[in-house]
């Protein structure tokens, strides 16, 4: 046999699916992921910002550019949404064993 694509589920990643993550991963109540909240105000500072992309990518198996991702702690929680979960649309899938296992 060659080599076979891992198969991934191409579920889109929604805004639904952020907060789960961010309620998960940060332990934020999901009423405090008002529009007009920023991350910072939710805890979510410089480095919390890149365990957030670390837990996106191993749950979509896609890599996201931290480099490229204009997203800032100041930044509201609603617009970072958008900007995440468009970075997701587009970042292209990654190899089973590029990613840490669940």
């Amino acid at each position: 046999m060659t080599g076979s694509e891992a198969p991934f589920s191409e579920a889109p990643f929604t805004e639904e699916s952020l907060k789960t993550i961010v309620v998960e991963q940060f332990e934020i109540p999901a009423e405090r992921l008002a529009e007009d909240a920023t991350l910072e105000a939710l805890g979510l500072d410089s480095l919390g910002l890149l365990e957030l992309l670390v837990a996106i990518e191993t749950q979509t198996h896609k890599e996201i550019s931290t480099l490229d991702l204009p997203i800032t702690p100041g930044m509201p929680y609603s617009e970072a949404a958008r900007v995440v979960i468009q970075a997701v649309a587009e970042a292209p899938v990654v190899g089973a064993g590029d990613l840490v296992p669940e």
